[in-house]
C-alpha cells in the first residue's frame, strides 16, 4: 500500500513539475516540446509573422534571406544551412510545408527540434495561432489574438453576407503583372486562403472551382477573357511600384476588352503578404471590400 501511494504521489509530482508539451503539427507530426522555447529560427516569413502577431520577437535568433524580419540571417529556405542553424542554439526550428518538408530530417538528425506549420485556409492560421500560444506558454493571449482574427472575418461577412451572386463582382487575382510573351498566370484557386477572402469580402473568384499545388493554379489567358472579370488585384513585392505594375494590366493587350480594365477596376495590394499565409492575411479582408464596393485605383 506504502508503495502505490508513493508511485501516485511520484506520478503527481512529475504531472505538476513536467513542462513537456506534446503537439501534432500541420503536417501530422507529433512533437514534443519539453520547455518552453526562448531562442527560435524561422526558415519562413510567413512562420516569421505568426511570432510577430503573437509578440515573441524577441525570441526570434535567425531568419532566412528572404524575411523581412531582422535578425541574424542562415541563408535560403531550401537547402537550409543546417550549419548555421545549429551554431544559433535555437530551442525550436520553425518551418513552412510543402517544398521544405524534405529539410525537416536533415534537422532532426542533428537533435534540432522542429515545428512545421503549413496553414492553407484561414481556419488553419487561427488553428495555429492557437498551437503557437500552446507551445510558449501564452495559451491566453493566443486565444484572444485568434478570436480578434475571427472578429476580423464576420465584421465584413455581415456586410456582404447578402449579397446575391448577380451583384458580386467577378474577381481575377493575379501573383504579378503578366509579361508581353505570358500565356499563363498564376492565382488563387479552390482550398486557398485568398479564396476565401474573396468570398468573405463579397466577390466571386472567377478561378474558385479550380485546384492547384496548396490552391494556387494556373490560368489561360483565354479562360481570363471569357470569364470577363469585374476586378483584377495584383500583387506588388516592390514598395513604389504599384501605380507601374497596375499600368502593366491596363496595357496589357489581351485583357484589354476585359471589364476590370475598361472601367479601371485594377487594383495592387503587397504580394509579400499576399503569399504568406499568416494571421497578417485578414487585414485583407476589408481591403478586398474596399476593391469590390467602394475603393477605386
Amino acid at each position: 500500500m506504502f508503495v502505490k501511494r508513493w508511485l501516485s504521489f511520484l506520478m503527481l509530482l512529475f504531472g505538476i513539475f513536467s513542462l513537456a508539451v506534446v503537439v501534432v503539427d500541420d503536417v501530422g507530426r507529433v512533437v514534443e516540446i519539453s520547455t518552453v522555447p526562448e531562442r527560435v529560427v524561422s526558415l519562413s516569413p510567413s512562420a516569421t509573422r505568426f511570432l510577430v502577431f503573437l509578440g515573441l520577437e524577441d525570441r526570434i535568433v535567425g531568419v532566412t534571406d528572404y524575411d523581412s524580419y531582422q535578425a541574424e540571417r542562415v541563408g535560403a529556405m531550401v537547402p537550409v544551412n543546417v550549419e548555421k542553424v545549429v551554431s544559433l542554439n535555437p530551442d525550436l526550428v520553425l518551418m513552412f510545408g510543402g517544398f521544405q518538408l524534405p529539410e525537416v530530417v536533415k534537422l532532426e538528425k542533428v537533435g534540432l527540434k522542429v515545428l512545421v506549420i503549413n496553414p492553407v485556409s484561414l481556419d488553419d492560421i487561427i488553428r495555429d495561432v492557437v498551437l503557437l500560444g500552446i507551445i510558449f506558454d501564452k495559451q491566453e493571449y493566443a486565444a484572444k489574438k485568434a478570436s480578434e482574427l475571427r472578429e476580423e472575418m464576420l465584421k465584413i461577412g455581415k456586410k456582404t453576407y447578402n449579397v446575391p451572386p448577380s451583384e458580386r463582382p467577378k474577381v481575377l487575382y493575379l501573383t504579378s503583372a503578366p509579361g508581353p510573351e505570358v500565356k499563363e498566370v498564376w492565382t488563387c484557386g479552390a482550398g486557398s486562403y485568398l479564396n476565401e477572402i474573396i468570398s468573405i469580402a463579397g466577390g466571386i473568384n472567377i478561378a474558385s472551382g479550380i485546384a492547384g499545388p496548396n490552391g494556387w493554379p494556373q490560368l489561360s489567358l483565354e479562360f481570363i477573357v471569357a470569364q470577363n472579370p469585374d476586378v483584377i488585384v495584383v500583387g506588388v513585392y516592390v514598395p513604389g511600384t504599384e501605380k507601374s505594375e497596375v499600368e502593366k494590366i491596363m496595357k496589357f493587350k489581351p485583357f484589354e476588352e476585359v471589364n476590370a480594365v475598361k472601367f479601371g477596376k485594377v487594383f495592387a495590394i503587397d504580394g509579400n503578404l499576399a503569399s504568406q499565409p499568416s494571421p497578417d492575411i485578414f487585414k485583407l479582408i476589408e481591403v478586398f471590400y474596399e476593391f469590390f464596393y467602394g475603393g477605386s485605383n
